[in-house]
C-alpha cells in the first residue's frame, strides 16, 4: 500500500501550508469600515439573515496570527457585492461588497499577505447570480443583449439554482457568458488573487470550464481552480483540484464513529488520492460553511477531535481549516456552523489552540507532509503505522483509535512525540486512543 511522492514544484504556493477558510462576515471586524446595513452584536447567535460586519481590514489585522500558524493561503467565501450574508447571490461581479470594504482593501490585504507568504483564493459563483444583478434585471425586462445570459420563459419565470428564486442560473452554454466570466477573472487578477474555488461547477454546461481556461490561461490567478465537489469528482477534468470531503469524512469514521478500521481509513485515502492526478494540491475538509463543525461531529469528545485534527494535518493533500476549527468551535449545520470567530479566547478555546497550533505549523514546515507519498508498514484493527516521505525527509506516524492496546510486529519501540508534542518512549505496544509521530531516517 503505497502512494508515490510528488516531484512537481508548480503550485508550491498551494502545497506549502494549510488553507484557512474564512466566511467573510464572521472572522474579524475593523470598525473603521462603515456599515451600510444593520449589524448584530459580535458573538451572538448566527441566523440565515443577520450580519456581523466582518470585513477585509479585519482579516488583514489577523494576518500575523495566520502567518504564525504557517497558513499558506486564505480561501474566502464570496466577497463580491450581494444582498445576503453568504453572498452567493451576486449583485455585481466587479465590486467588493461595501460591508466588506473596498477594492483597495483587497489590494492591501493581498499585498500584506504576500509579504508573509499567504495567498488569497476567491470564491467564484459562476453557475448563478442573485436576482438583483443588473444584467439579470435587464434580461427580465427583455433586453436582447442580456436575454440569452439566462433561461427565461414566456411567462417571466426562469431557470434557477436548485429552485431558489433569488438565484437565477446562467446559461453557461452561451459563449458570451464565458467571455463575461473571463473578464471577471481578468479583472480580479490585477488585485493579487492567487486562485479560485468555483461554486457548483458540476452544473456548468459541457465545455464551459475548458473554454474559460483557454481565455484566462495567461493569468497567474488562473493556474489553480478548485471545484466544489461532494462525492462525485469525474466532472472536474478541467480543474487542478476538487474539494475533498471524502478524506475528512473518513477521518471522522476512523477516530470517532468507528465505522472504519485502520485498513478502511488508509486504503480509501490512498485510492482517492491516487485517482487524482496530483493529490498534493487536493484540499481536504473536515468541516466547512456547508457542514457541521468537526468538534460537533465528534459529539463533544475532545479525544476524538484531537486525534482527527492531527490526522487532518498528517494525511496527503492540503488541509483546510475553516476558521475556528483550530479552536474546536462547535456548531450544527448552516447557520450555526457560521458563527463568529471569538474576539477573545476562553480557557477551553485557548487549550484547543495550544493543541492544534503545533500540528498546523508542522504541516507548514515539512516537505514530507506537503509533497510526500504514503507507505503503510503495518495495519492491525484500529492501529496503523505509516510513513510520509519526500526524498530524505520522512515522518513516521503511529495511531491507534481503538479502545484496546495493540501489539504490533513492526519495531515501534523508542522515542516518539505524542499528540501533545511531548516526548515519550514506547515498547512494542500501541496504547489505545493514541497518536505518535517521529522523524525517520
Amino acid at each position: 500500500m503505497k502512494l508515490e511522492q510528488v516531484k512537481a514544484s508548480t503550485l508550491d504556493f498551494v502545497r506549502k501550508g494549510a488553507i484557512y477558510q474564512i466566511f467573510p462576515d464572521r472572522f474579524a471586524r475593523d470598525e473603521s469600515v462603515p456599515a451600510d446595513r444593520e449589524l448584530v452584536k459580535w458573538g451572538t447567535e448566527p441566523t440565515p439573515q443577520n450580519f456581523f460586519g466582518g470585513n477585509l481590514r479585519g482579516v488583514e489585522q489577523k494576518l500575523d496570527y495566520l502567518a504564525d500558524l504557517r497558513v499558506g493561503n486564505i480561501y474566502f467565501n464570496p466577497i463580491f457585492d450581494a444582498p445576503s450574508n453568504h453572498r452567493y447571490d451576486t449583485k455585481s461581479y466587479f465590486e467588493i461588497d461595501p460591508l466588506l470594504g473596498t477594492k483597495e482593501d483587497l489590494r492591501s490585504l493581498t499585498a500584506a499577505g504576500s509579504t508573509l507568504g499567504i495567498g488569497v483564493i476567491l470564491d467564484g459563483v459562476f453557475n448563478h447570480s442573485g436576482r438583483e444583478l443588473p444584467e439579470f434585471l435587464a434580461a427580465k425586462a427583455g433586453d436582447l443583449a442580456w436575454r440569452d445570459f439566462f433561461t427565461i420563459y414566456p411567462d417571466g419565470s426562469y431557470q434557477t439554482f436548485g429552485g431558489t428564486e433569488f438565484m437565477p442560473k446562467f446559461n453557461t452554454s452561451n459563449p458570451e457568458v464565458i467571455d463575461y466570466f473571463a473578464r471577471v477573472i481578468r479583472h480580479w487578477d490585477d488585485f493579487g488573487v492567487a486562485g479560485w474555488r468555483l461554486d457548483v461547477p458540476y452544473k456548468f454546461a459541457d465545455g464551459f470550464m475548458s473554454q474559460l481556461r483557454t481565455k484566462t490561461r495567461d493569468l497567474s490567478s488562473a493556474q489553480y481552480f478548485v471545484a466544489e465537489a461532494w462525492n462525485e469528482w469525474s466532472f472536474a477534468t478541467d480543474f487542478e483540484a476538487v474539494q475533498n470531503y471524502r478524506t475528512g469524512n473518513r477521518i471522522l469514521d476512523y477516530v470517532h464513529k468507528h465505522s472504519a478500521d485502520s485498513e478502511d481509513f488508509i486504503l480509501d485515502i490512498i485510492r482517492w488520492c491516487g485517482s487524482w492526478g496530483d493529490f498534493s494540491v487536493l484540499p481536504h475538509f473536515v468541516d466547512s460553511h456547508d457542514t457541521m463543525r468537526f468538534a460537533t461531529a465528534c459529539e463533544g469528545s475532545r479525544e476524538s477531535w484531537e486525534l482527527g485534527f492531527a490526522l487532518h494535518m498528517l494525511v496527503p493533500g492540503v488541509p483546510v481549516l475553516f476558521s475556528g476549527t483550530e479552536l474546536a468551535l462547535e456548531g450544527a449545520n448552516d447557520p450555526h456552523c457560521r458563527l463568529t470567530y471569538p474576539s477573545a479566547l476562553n480557557a477551553e478555546q485557548r487549550s484547543a489552540l495550544d493543541y492544534s497550533k503545533p500540528w498546523v505549523q508542522l504541516r507548514g514546515q515539512s516537505k514530507a507532509l506537503s509533497h510526500g507519498g504514503v507507505e503503510v508498514h503495518e495495519l492491525k484493527n484500529h492501529a496503523i503505522l505509516f510513513e510520509r516521505r519526500y526524498d530524505d525527509e520522512a515522518i513516521e506516524i503511529l495511531v491507534n483509535t481503538g479502545w484496546h492496546d495493540e501489539l504490533l510486529l513492526s519495531n515501534v519501540g523508542g522515542q516518539w512525540f505524542d499528540r501533545n508534542q511531548q516526548q515519550v518512549n514506547l515498547g512494542d505496544t500501541v496504547p489505545k486512543r493514541s497518536l505518535y509521530w517521529r522523524r525517520a531516517n
